[in-house]
């Protein structure tokens, strides 16, 4: 059986991905006045190079086996979603957000992009576990999930059945949080880029390339059991309370006619 309280977690988990997101476009809709092409923007390119060429990419390279050793699939798969996120995101601004390039229109672009990860990501996750859960309590996980398919899948599926029997809610909280300093540090990740653009300082580009690739590095490492949950999330809270700062200070780079060019 899964605990109540675990349950429980996994709805308040889902209804935070899924509404958090809306809930901070709304705010800066009514309080900034933000354009809803930028955050359409953010969800689109999101989309397309992160769940589409990202994953081709990983398919020619992880699964037909040209990068086996551990550590080389952890720095790659950190590198190529640095490359392909802040990609997006230079794209975007140089072509279809070309007249949407102030402070607000990169907290716009970056609610999208990081609300839909939080949602596809975490809500989604968190709705397929909270399924999984009503099947295990009501005995038909086995019935409904355990019929007529491959041995390879039935591991599987046995497996997530064991994990979330086990499932300490403090876990399913942790990943709800972390969706939440994602999404912080995915729009400070877009004002850097936007940055770069407006001042053709496109070293910044690759700063958020390798910025965005280190995040990626502990959770990886965590993956691979190198790392403890709790340092990992540790690491990336403090990665968003920086974040945050930068995205509060980084206003006066946008807005200030003395400050535009200034390094960041």
């Amino acid at each position: 059986m899964v605990g109540s309280s675990s349950i429980i977690t996994l709805i308040i988990a889902m209804v935070i991905c899924f509404l958090f997101p809306i809930a901070f476009a709304i705010y800066f809709k009514l309080k900034h006045k933000i354009s809803l092409k930028p955050v359409f923007t953010g969800v689109a390119v999101f989309i397309i190079f992160v769940l589409i060429l990202e994953q081709i990419l990983h398919f020619f390279v992880l699964q037909k086996g040209l990068i086996t050793n551990p550590i080389l699939i952890t720095v790659y798969g950190a590198l190529a979603a640095g490359v392909f996120e802040e990609g997006g995101r230079f794209i975007a601004f140089s072509t279809i957000l070309k007249d949407k390039r102030e402070w607000k229109d990169g907290i716009a672009y970056g609610i999208g992009h990081g609300g839909i990860e939080a949602m596809l990501v975490g809500g989604f996750s968190y709705l397929s576990n909270l399924i999984y859960s009503n099947l295990i309590n009501s005995g038909m996980f086995d019935t409904v999930l355990g019929t007529q398919l491959p041995e390879e899948q039935l591991s599987q599926l046995q497996a997530l059945k064991e994990a979330l029997v086990g499932l300490p809610w403090t876990t399913v909280m942790i990943g709800a949080f972390e969706r939440i300093f994602a999404f912080g540090i995915q729009i400070a990740l877009t004002l850097i880029v936007l940055y770069a653009i407006r001042n053709k300082k496109f070293i910044y580009v690759l700063v958020a390339v390798l910025f965005h690739a280190l995040i990626d590095f502990p959770a990886a490492l965590f993956q691979m059991g190198i790392l403890n949950l709790y340092i990992v999330e540790t690491i990336i809270f403090a990665i968003f309370i920086v974040s945050v700062i930068f995205t509060i200070k980084s206003r006066k780079l946008f807005d200030d006619p003395d400050l535009r060019g200034t390094e960041i």
